[in-house]
């Protein structure tokens, strides 16, 4: 496994991609599930999505506001559940 700089047609290379048409409340819904997969509380959610190095869950809750990413937790953690340690 190569350690240097990745040849462009890799197709590992984690590439983001910006869509200024998306829905907001859509890819703020697929990134709480991921996470909520993963384990995290919704404290910690919430943190995410307050922190800027996060920039896109940050920006949704700038333009949404946090009640709203709130609700989307709930709604999520409605068919996610939480998870077992």
């Amino acid at each position: 496994m190569p350690y240097e700089k990745p040849e462009p047609d890799d197709p590992h290379e984690l590439v983001g991609v910006a869509l200024p048409e998306g829905d907001p409340d859509e890819m703020a819904t697929v990134l709480i599930e991921e996470f909520i997969r993963v384990g995290l509380t919704d404290e910690e959610l919430l943190n995410l999505f307050r922190s800027p190095f996060y920039a896109g869950a940050h920006q949704i809750l700038i333009s949404r506001g946090e009640a709203r990413v709130r609700e989307l937790i709930a709604r999520a953690r409605q068919q996610w559940g939480y998870w077992k340690k």
